[in-house]
C-alpha cells in the first residue's frame, strides 16, 4: 500500500481485511503518522469509554 486509504483504515477497525491486508496496512502505519492519528481518532470516536479525555480520569480497561 503506498498511499493512505481511510477506507483500508475503517475495514481494519470493523476486522473485514484478510491477513495480506493487514500485513500491508500495518507496514503502512509504520511510516505513515497521518494514518496511525486517524486510526487513533476513528478508533477514540466509536468508542469514547476507552480514553482518557479529562486529567485524573483513568480509561475503562478494554473487554475482550
Amino acid at each position: 500500500m503506498r498511499n493512505c486509504s481511510f477506507e483500508k483504515l475503517v475495514q481494519l477497525l470493523d476486522k473485514q481485511l484478510d491477513l495480506n491486508g493487514k500485513l500491508e496496512l500495518f507496514d503502512h502505519l509504520d511510516r505513515c503518522d497521518n494514518c496511525r492519528e486517524a486510526v487513533y481518532q476513528i478508533s477514540r470516536d466509536r468508542d469514547r469509554d476507552y480514553y482518557i479525555s479529562k486529567p485524573g480520569k483513568t480509561a475503562k480497561a478494554a473487554v475482550a
